[in-house]
């Protein structure tokens, strides 16, 4: 299953607003991130820290992609 995933802040220098990484059923968010990390070694550093939002919720790395079409992919964040 292709998934595409949209991209925020920092994660944009990466891999632009969005991108699509290839995923076989029952992987785990976890998985997709370990992905990402080899689309763009530069990024796996950011992407440790990263959380995943599915319909305005985030999810838990170890939990199973469900059959959702759009991921959001969330850097760390400060502010003040």
């Amino acid at each position: 299953m292709n998934r595409k995933i949209v991209c925020f802040a920092g994660l944009k220098k990466f891999f632009g607003d969005e991108t699509s990484v290839e995923v076989a059923p029952e992987e785990s968010y976890a998985n997709l991130l370990e992905k990402l990390g080899e689309l763009n070694p530069e990024a796996k550093e950011v992407l440790t820290s990263c959380r995943i939002a599915v319909n305005e919720k985030f999810v838990p790395l170890d939990e199973t992609i469900k059959d959702q079409t759009t991921l959001f992919l969330i850097p760390p964040s400060s502010g003040g």
